[in-house]
């Protein structure tokens, strides 16, 4: 089940309750948690947040955001008359209407904002069988834009979970206040504990949190339990956990850990090492949207395995995964040359095996636009995949490519143009028919991003 929900904030209104006090700091990650808890909500696939960014009362948000994988759209003045607020709220608006075309999946759009503008939103969304949830403080909601929605989550002011202060003088009067547990340890990690679906599995794990340890291989291990937790009887079934999401229980977790520190420039490269050689992997789907899953449930894009991966244990055992070590075992790690590296005596059939692309872009273009020709002359593209190559999602989902990789040509038209997208020319000259009709095909290929999924695809018409 892909994600079906995108969350778009209004960081502007949704500040203007505090009077820009540069010591409030808005916790988005507990707005999206209330989002995750609601019905009908199948994980989020979108999120942006629109606000001047260089500003200094936003400073405080900007964890908030990076915990929760939100996107910063910076919003600047089109002139001194202007306000960043009605520019912020033009962008918001384009932005959930282009959403409506590009990923007709999704079915729910929360509006983060008390607004009254958005209630025209709402009522264009409403038009495509949308669902719309409103979310603000009751202050500062405009009773059209509430009334507009299809369900509400309204705030507090005064709701510890949603504000906070950095302000931390306490009144010598104050009795004591009681706190959970769970409230407790969030206090001892600073970071809020996401409410998903794989929350409860996650609880009864039993993970204790790492602080500071100099045995870096504990941190793995760490990272391994809390895959494992995630994927039990009780959610085996689902499709994933967004990477977003699982890094902000990472640093529930391990509220030190940083991926830097052990040799990786971010938590995908991070995770892509740890996963290797599992039965766990990440993938992407529709929009670059990253997920972790069983190997057996993944869809859309797996990511690749490090080759030669060689892991020794403490008692000088040898694997090629983290998964295959004795729980909590200390380990180091190397990636072997490919050189060294151990070759399968079982070599699958080739697809191509007469050459491969090399490095250069222009070799890779050659050897792609040869092997289109082919196509072409057999005829032997699927009518299915000829659909799927005329749009620009499974153009993303299966190459990385923006643009739809075919385009029939219309023979009423100026084949200039028609080669033309985003004011560059970005189909050959050439034409390749299948299924009697007459196409162009996408010829930006770079070879470091393309060549891999091209031949991966290639091995799929074989199947």
């Amino acid at each position: 089940m892909l994600c079906n929900t995108a969350i778009f904030y209004d960081i502007e209104n949704l500040l203007g309750l505090f009077g820009g006090k540069t010591n409030t700091v808005l916790h988005l990650d507990e707005i999206y948690r209330r989002v995750l808890e609601m019905e009908g909500v199948h994980g989020v696939s979108t999120q942006k947040a629109y606000a001047d960014w260089a500003l200094p009362q936003h400073r405080n948000l900007r964890n908030s955001v990076l915990q929760v994988g939100i996107e910063p759209v910076q919003i600047f003045n089109t002139n001194q008359h202007d306000k960043v607020k009605n520019a912020a709220d033009v962008c918001l608006i384009i932005d959930a209407v282009d959403l409506l075309s590009k990923q007709p999946e999704i079915e729910n759009y929360v509006i983060a904002s008390g607004d009254g503008i958005f209630a025209f939103l709402a009522k264009k969304l409403h038009e495509r069988g949308k669902r719309v949830i409103g979310c603000s403080f009751d202050k500062i909601t405009n009773n059209i834009f509430r009334n507009a929605c299809d369900y509400f989550i309204a705030l507090e002011k005064t709701d510890a979970s949603i504000i906070a202060t950095s302000s931390r003088r306490k009144s010598k009067t104050s009795a004591p206040v009681a706190i959970s547990e769970t409230a407790a340890q969030q206090q001892n990690t600073g970071v809020i504990f996401p409410k998903t679906r794989f929350t409860e599995a996650l609880e009864n794990a039993n993970i204790e949190i790492l602080y500071d340890t100099n045995d870096s291989s504990a941190y793995f291990h760490v990272v391994r339990r809390m895959v494992e937790a995630l994927f039990v009887d009780e959610t085996k079934e689902l499709p994933g956990l967004e990477v977003s999401v699982f890094t902000t229980y990472m640093s529930y977790y391990m509220p030190n850990f940083k991926v830097a520190r052990h040799g990786f420039k971010r938590v995908g490269e991070f995770m892509r090492f740890l996963l290797s050689g599992s039965p766990f992997c990440m993938h992407s789907i529709a929009d670059n949207v990253l997920l972790i899953a069983p190997r057996s449930k993944a869809k859309g894009t797996i990511m690749d395995d490090v080759n030669g991966l060689l892991i020794t244990g403490a008692n000088g055992g040898k694997y090629n995964s983290v998964f295959n070590l004795p729980h909590g075992e200390p380990f180091i790690y190397k990636i072997l040359p490919a050189e060294k590296q151990k070759t399968n005596p079982v070599k699958p059939p080739e697809i191509i095996p007469e050459e491969k692309p090399a490095a250069a872009e222009g070799s890779v273009r050659k050897w792609i636009k040869d092997r289109f020709e082919e196509l072409s002359e057999a005829d032997s593209l699927p009518p299915g995949e000829v659909r799927k190559l005329l749009t620009a999602e499974y153009a993303l989902s299966t190459f990385g490519v923006r643009t739809p990789i075919l385009r029939e040509i219309e023979t009423r038209s100026n084949l200039t143009e028609q080669r033309t997208a985003n004011g560059k020319v970005k189909y050959w000259k050439e034409s390749f028919r299948f299924n009697n009709k007459t196409y162009l095909v996408y010829k930006e290929w770079v070879a470091n991003l393309h060549r891999e999924r091209f031949s991966a695809w290639l091995n799929t018409l074989k199947k």
